[in-house]
């Protein structure tokens, strides 16, 4: 063999080594990139906790048996509630004749504050407490946003005005979908006062019922509560702050 020869066979064993080096490096380097990708696509997303107010707006809530009124003292037990768990995101469903998604599930646009200070019992048509429509609106709203850490907290001071039927159909779909409910019971029976519209006080037969309350912390492991003053109401809302806090 002459040099010559030789010389051409090194070069090109060289140039075949060369390119298998460069083969198995960038194979190295996919298979690398696609690993880590891989670690990231499987890294578990942050759950959140998803809480919906159910607020009852009926007129009854006017009443002054809880200063000011019933209303505004559950109005002030939820942003209570919503000032110790700032990570958790929100909706509220108001609810007296019929029912209506008042501010949507983690919707970022949107103050809960202040449209908590707007709520008033003028807002909702219609007479009664469909607490069974407000279950399955709530129920909806968790299953649009595809939450699986799922607490209600409902205010009301009356039993549902719906049939039967149509309220243990909300309470069975509650329980089935592992939705830890709240119940909270505001006022109490007997004579009280309450504002008209011409700012007259007037007192009236206090209307309270917390049958179908008790009934859905029975049904759905929950917890009931009875809130006869604005200072109970916030030891209520604290008292559930920490259950939520201990899940």
């Amino acid at each position: 063999m002459t040099y010559s020869n030789f010389s051409q066979k090194s070069v090109q064993q060289l140039i075949i080594f060369s390119f298998l080096a460069f083969i198995f490096s960038f194979s190295f380097i996919t298979n690398s990139f696609a690993q880590d990708e891989s670690a990231t696509d499987s890294t578990p997303t942050e759950e959140h906790m998803d809480v919906i107010l159910a607020i009852d707006v009926s007129s009854s809530m006017k009443v002054e048996d809880v200063t000011p009124t019933r209303l505004e003292a559950v109005k002030s037990a939820a942003q209570q509630l919503m000032s110790v768990h700032p990570t958790a995101r929100y909706g509220i469903i108001l609810f007296a004749g019929e029912s209506m998604i008042y501010a949507r599930l983690g919707d970022p646009d949107i103050d809960l504050y202040q449209l908590l200070e707007q709520i008033n019992t003028d807002l909702v048509d219609g007479t009664g407490t469909v607490i069974g429509e407000a279950l399955d609106a709530s129920i909806k709203e968790f299953e649009r946003v595809g939450s699986t850490n799922r607490k209600i907290i409902i205010f009301s001071d009356g039993a549902t005005s719906e049939t039967d039927n149509l309220f243990k159909r909300a309470l069975f779909l509650t329980s089935k979908k592992n939705v830890e409910v709240y119940a909270i019971g505001v006022g109490q029976a007997g004579e009280a006062s309450i504002t008209t519209p011409d700012q007259e006080h007037i007192t009236i037969k206090s209307p309270y019922n917390d049958e179908s309350l008790k009934a859905i912390s029975t049904f759905t492991n929950g917890k009931y509560y009875h809130a006869q003053s604005f200072e109970e109401m916030s030891k209520i809302a604290e008292e559930i702050s920490l259950l939520l806090n201990s899940k």
